[in-house]
């Protein structure tokens, strides 16, 4: 969504069991984003609150609904120290990948 300077407004979590049974769930965020840190939380939450202990999951999907241009989205100021670290950290990757592919930045555990 970075890439494409879009922000979401909601997130649709989909999980499909081994009987083709399935179960979706939507849940809206708090502001529009596209902050990496924002959206994987609110996709685990969406998970954890399905409670699933022992269910034979097949397949999980993760859908961004509401997207909007991100320059018309407002963001809310915090005193987090880390949070704005994270967001500035995150868009000079975003820059870095956007100059030298999609593998010039990753997490030091996928490197090799």
């Amino acid at each position: 969504m970075r890439g494409e300077d879009q922000v979401c407004r909601a997130l649709t979590l989909t999980v499909r069991y081994a009987d083709r049974s399935a179960t979706v769930r939507t849940r809206a965020l708090p502001e529009p984003t596209a902050h990496s840190t924002a959206l994987t939380t609110a996709a685990y939450r969406m998970y954890e609150a399905l409670g699933l202990q022992r269910a034979r999951v097949r397949a999980i999907g993760l859908r961004a609904e509401g997207l909007g241009p991100a320059e018309r989205a407002a963001h809310q100021l915090t005193f987090d120290p880390a949070d704005e670290k994270a967001r500035r950290i995150e868009e000079v990757a975003d820059r870095a990948r956007e100059k030298f592919g999609p593998g010039a930045i990753v997490p030091g555990t996928l490197a090799a």
